[in-house]
C-alpha cells in the first residue's frame, strides 16, 4: 500500500493539505471556492486558453490559471484578490462583445455557464457598441448535432474531446484572429459515436441536440438518475422529462465507470420508449387466433393453465432484464415451475462464462475498469468494443493512450482498437486459443488484464476463454469478462443459467441451455416456453429454429414490443422500459447500479419481476412481493454474493468521505488507486475526484436544478466467494470440412447502430444505420470475382442475404456480416454448426 506526497497551502485564507500535482483549480473547488472557467474540464487535460480561471499566487508577478497550477508545498492562492476579480470581468466582457444576446430562443437557456458565471462574475454594463459578428445559423453538421458558430466562445472543448478522448477528430478551429470558429473536417459530417458529449460539456449553446433543439428549458424538466439500458458497460445517466414525456438523456459522472462520457446511442436511442408500438396492454391468443385485449387476471390465469398442462418447460430471459427480474426468472423456473431448464444467453448462447470460476468465486469479472486503467498490459479478445461497448473502448484508449499501456488485440478482423494497440495478431476463427498460448509463454508484462467477450455470435469460443483464462493464472493477472448487455451479468448471479443458481452456485443435475431449449421444443420434447424480455428469432444465432421452436409450443412472453417472437405467443403481458422503473443493473466487472423511476408506465405495463410474482400466484404458489424493497430482501437473503449489499444506499448520492490508497494490483504498489468509503461501501475514485463535479451545465445558480449531478452514484462491486470448480460447458464439436468447396467461414457481430428492436423504433439513428454489407479480404474478394462496392449474395442455410461488397483487413477464407441489420440478419445464415460458413458469389 502506498500514499501519494500530500502538500500544505493556503486558498483564500483556509490552509488545506492536498495531493502533491494535483491543478489548483479542482483543490479549491473541494473546499467550496468555485474558481469560474471556460475551457477547463476534469475529464480531459488543462490548456488554459480562456483566461477566465487567473488566480493571484503569492510570490509570483503575473496572475496565473489555476486550472493548469499544481499545487506545491507553502503556495499561497487567492481566487478574491482585486487583480484577479478585475481580470474575470474583463474577460466577460471581451467574451460578450460578440455573443449573440439571444438567450430566449437558446436551448441552453437556464443551464448556460456563460449566462452564471456574468451574472456571479462580469461586469454590469458593457462599453461596446460595434455590431457583432454573425454567421450562418444553425448547421446541421451531422444527423444529431447542429452548431450556432456565432455563440461559441473558443473554449476547445469539443475539439479536445474529440481529440483526446475519442480519437477521432472531426471537429476543428479553423480561420485566424476575430475570424476563428468552429467547423467540420473539410465540411465533412461530424461522424462520430460520442458526438453528444461535446454538447453536453459545450459551456454555452454553440453545438446543441437536435432531438432536443427548442424541445424544453430546464425548469420544465423532471429529472431522476438511472443507467443506461444497452450494453453491459452500465454508464450511469440523467434522464429528463417533460410532461411526463423522456426528452433527453446525459451522461452522469462516475470515474469508476464512464468517466464523464456516454455514447450516442446510449444518449440518443430512448425514444423507444414513447413509441405508439408499445404493448400497452395484456393479450391472450383468441379463438380466431388472433390476440384479444385482456386484463392482467384474465392474462394470468390463461398462461397459469398453459403451464399447468405442460410437462415440459422451459425458461428464457433477455439480456435487457434487471437484476430483481434475473432473480424472479430464475425463482419462477426452479421453484414454482420446478424446471432446471433456463437460460440468459440468447445473442450469446453457450457463452461459458462458468469458466471464470476456475479463476475467481465468480462467474464474471475478477478486474474493475480503474484495473485496466492500472495495467501495463491488457489483452482483448473479444468484438469490437466500439460498436459493442464504447465507453470501454474510451476507457482502452485513455490506458493506452495516456497511461501508456501495451494493448495486444487478437481478432480475425481489423477493428476500432488496432489503431492504436501496440500488437494486432490477425488470425482465423477457431485459432485464438494458439495465440493466446503463445502471448502466455512470452511472458507479457504485469499488471495484466484479460478482456474476453464473445465476438462472433453463433461460434463455439470455448478454447479462446479457456486460454485467456490460463493466461491470467499464469500472469497472476485479472479477467474483464464483456457479455453483450445492461442485464447480462445480473442474469449469471442470480442464476439464469442451467448449471449456475443464485449467487454461482453449482447445479447438481444442470438443465438445457437456450439451444438444447429450443431444440427440444421444434422437436416436440418441450411442452411451453416462457419468455422474459427475449426475442429469440431476431437474437438467437439460428432464426429458423427458433422460429420453429416458438411455432411448437405453448408460449408465454413479457415484452415491451411485439416483437416477432412475441407475435407467437398465446400470452402477451405488457413490460415497462428502464426510465419507468426502479431496479438496478450489474455491469461488465459486476458493479450493482440503481435506475430510479421518471415517466410513467403507458398502459397496464408492469415491471417482468412483478408480473413473474403474479403468474406465481395464479399458479398457487405466491411470493408476497408488493414492493421492489421486497424483491431486495429475498435476494439478500437467498443470494449469498449479495447478502451485503445495501440496496437502499446505491440511490443516494455519495458524501465526501475519508481518501484512502491502496494497489490496484497486490503485486504492484506502483499503480495505486484511490478507494473512498462512502454509501453502500469503498469505491475507487479517480485522481482528479472532487465534489462537486463540474460536467458543463453544472454551475453555481443553476446546478441546483440538477444537483444530483454534482455526485457520483458509484454503485457497489459484491465480494467474489473463493474460487471453485466450474462445471463443465456444454461443448459442440466443429465438424471436419474442407474449404475446398469455395465456401468462406462466418464471422458476425453486432454494429452500434442495427435494427435491434430498442434502436430501431429510434428515428433519430435511422439514418445513421448503414447498409448492410460483407467484408472479405482482397484475395478472396478477388478469387470470387468481386470489388469494393459490387452488389453481392451471401448464401447459406437456405437463406440468401443481398449486400454490399467491403474489401477490408480480415483474415482468409472468412467473411464478416454484421449480426443485425436491416433486411439482412445474420442469425438467417446460421443452423447450429458451431463453425458456420456461407458461400459470396457476384449479385
Amino acid at each position: 500500500m502506498t500514499s501519494p506526497e500530500l502538500v500544505t497551502l493556503t486558498v483564500n485564507g483556509r490552509e488545506v493539505r492536498a495531493e502533491k500535482g494535483r491543478v489548483l483549480i479542482d483543490v479549491a473547488e473541494e473546499l467550496g471556492i468555485f474558481v469560474p472557467r471556460f475551457c477547463y474540464h476534469p475529464g480531459m487535460k488543462s490548456v488554459a486558453v480562456c483566461r477566465m480561471c487567473l488566480v493571484r499566487i503569492e510570490g509570483t508577478p503575473k496572475l496565473v490559471p489555476a486550472c493548469a497550477t499544481p499545487v506545491a508545498e507553502g503556495m499561497v492562492a487567492s481566487t478574491v484578490d482585486p487583480d484577479a476579480v478585475d481580470a474575470q470581468e474583463g474577460m466577460l466582457e471581451f467574451l460578450l462583445i460578440n455573443h449573440p444576446l439571444d438567450c430566449p430562443i437558446c436551448d441552453r437557456g437556464g443551464e448556460c455557464p456563460l449566462q452564471d458565471q456574468t451574472y456571479r462574475h462580469g461586469p454590469g454594463a458593457s462599453r461596446y457598441v460595434e455590431p457583432k459578428r454573425t454567421f450562418e445559423k444553425a448547421l446541421e453538421i451531422s444527423d444529431l448535432v447542429v452548431l450556432d458558430r456565432e455563440r461559441c466562445v473558443l473554449c476547445w472543448r469539443c475539439v479536445r474531446f474529440s481529440q483526446e478522448i475519442s480519437g477521432d477528430p472531426f471537429i476543428q478551429l479553423v480561420d485566424r484572429g476575430p475570424g476563428t470558429q468552429i467547423l467540420t473536417f473539410n465540411d465533412e459530417p461530424f461522424d462520430s459515436y460520442f458526438s453528444g458529449n461535446t454538447v453536453q460539456i459545450c459551456p454555452v449553446g454553440a453545438l446543441t441536440s437536435r432531438t432536443y433543439r427548442f424541445v424544453s428549458r430546464p425548469w420544465d424538466l423532471k429529472t431522476a438518475p438511472s443507467v443506461c439500458a444497452y450494453c453491459s458497460v452500465g454508464c450511469p445517466v440523467g434522464n429528463d422529462a417533460r410532461a411526463d414525456k423522456l426528452v433527453r438523456v446525459q451522461a452522469l459522472p462516475n470515474e469508476n465507470v464512464n468517466d464523464f462520457w456516454i455514447c450516442d446511442k446510449g444518449r440518443y436511442a430512448f425514444h423507444y420508449v414513447d413509441s405508439d408500438e408499445r404493448i400497452t396492454t395484456p393479450l391472450r391468443r383468441g379463438a380466431a387466433g388472433s390476440f384479444e385485449t385482456a386484463s392482467w387476471a384474465d392474462a394470468l390465469a390463461d398462461a397459469a393453465e398453459l403451464l399447468r398442462n405442460a410437462q415440459r418447460t422451459g425458461v428464457i430471459a433477455g439480456g435487457h432484464v434487471t437484476t430483481e427480474d434475473a432473480y424472479a426468472v430464475a425463482k419462477l423456473a426452479r421453484d414454482v415451475l420446478e424446471t432446471p431448464n433456463v437460460d440468459g444467453r440468447v445473442q450469446d448462447a453457450g457463452a461459458p462464462y462458468e469458466l471464470a470460476l476456475r479463476v475467481s468465486g465468480a462467474a464474471g469479472s475478477t478486474a474493475t475498469l480503474n484495473d485496466v486503467a492500472a495495467a501495463k498490459t491488457i489483452v482483448w479478445v473479444g468484438p469490437d468494443p466500439k460498436e459493442t461497448l464504447p465507453v470501454l473502448y474510451l476507457r482502452l484508449r485513455k490506458a493506452v493512450v495516456d497511461g501508456g499501456a501495451q494493448l495486444v488485440v487478437v481478432s480475425p478482423r481489423r477493428m476500432s482498437l488496432d489503431g492504436f494497440a501496440t500488437r494486432v495478431i490477425r488470425c482465423a476463427p477457431g485459432g485464438e486459443a494458439d495465440e493466446i498460448a503463445r502471448l502466455r509463454d512470452a511472458g507479457p508484462a504485469a499488471p495484466l488484464v484479460a478482456c474476453w467477450g464473445p465476438a462472433s455470435p453463433g461460434r463455439d469460443e470455448t478454447d479462446a476463454f479457456t486460454a485467456v483464462l490460463d493466461l491470467v493464472a499464469a500472469a497472476g493477472g485479472r479477467l474483464l469478462t464483456c457479455p453483450p448487455h445492461a442485464g447480462s451479468q445480473g442474469l449469471i448471479d442470480m442464476g439464469v443459467h442451467p448449471a449456475l443458481a443464485p449467487g454461482y452456485e453449482r447445479v447438481e443435475e444442470p438443465g438445457m441451455d437456450t439451444r438444447a431449449m429450443l431444440e427440444a421444443a421444434a422437436a416436440g420434447e418441450l411442452d411451453a416456453l416462457v419468455l422474459v424480455g427475449a426475442d429469440p428469432i431476431a437474437d438467437f444465432p439460428d432464426a429458423a429454429l427458433a422460429r420453429r421452436a416458438l411455432e411448437s409450443v405453448a408460449l408465454i412472453a413479457i415484452e415491451l414490443f411485439p416483437t416477432e417472437s412475441a407475435q407467437l405467443a398465446d400470452v402477451l403481458l405488457p413490460s415497462v422500459a428502464y426510465s419507468e422503473r426502479e431496479g438496478t443493473f450489474t455491469n461488465l466487472e459486476r458493479r450493482i447500479q440503481k435506475l430510479e423511476p421518471l415517466t410513467a408506465p403507458p398502459g397496464a405495463a408492469r415491471e417482468p419481476w412483478r408480473a413473474l410474482a403474479s403468474l406465481a400466484a395464479a399458479l398457487g404458489r405466491p411470493w408476497d412481493w408488493d414492493e421492489f424493497d421486497d424483491v431486495w430482501a429475498e435476494i439478500r437473503a437467498r443470494v449469498a454474493t449479495h447478502a451485503d449489499v445495501d440496496h437502499v444506499a446505491l440511490a443516494q448520492q455519495l458524501p465526501p468521505a475519508q481518501t484512502v490508497y491502496e494497489s490496484a494490483f497486490e503485486d504492484d504498489p506502483s499503480h495505486t488507486r484511490a478507494i473512498l468509503a462512502g454509501a453502500g461501501g469503498h469505491y475507487p475514485r479517480g485522481f482528479r475526484a472532487g465534489a462537486p463535479f463540474q460536467t458543463g451545465q453544472n454551475w453555481p445558480l443553476s446546478w441546483e436544478l440538477r444537483a444530483f449531478e454534482a455526485k457520483q452514484r458509484p454503485g457497489v462491486v459484491p465480494a467474489a466467494p473463493d474460487a471453485r470448480d466450474a462445471p463443465e460447458p456444454v461443448r459442440r464439436d466443429a465438424p471436419e470440412r474442407a474449404r475446398g468447396d469455395g465456401r468462406l467461414g462466418l464471422v458476425t457481430g453486432r454494429m452500434i447502430y442495427d435494427a435491434g428492436t430498442m434502436v430501431s423504433k429510434t428515428a433519430a439513428l435511422a439514418a445513421l444505420t448503414k447498409p448492410p454489407f460483407v467484408e472479405l479480404n482482397a484475395g478472396d474478394a478477388e478469387r470470387l470475382g468481386v470489388a469494393d462496392g459490387d452488389d453481392a449474395v451471401v448464401a447459406a442455410n437456405g437463406t440468401e442475404l443481398r449486400v454490399k461488397v467491403r474489401v477490408g483487413d480480415v483474415a482468409a477464407g472468412v467473411a464478416f456480416v454484421p449480426y443485425d441489420q436491416p433486411g439482412a440478419r445474420a442469425n438467417t445464415l446460421m443452423s447450429g454448426d458451431a463453425d458456420p460458413a456461407v458461400t459470396v458469389r457476384r449479385a
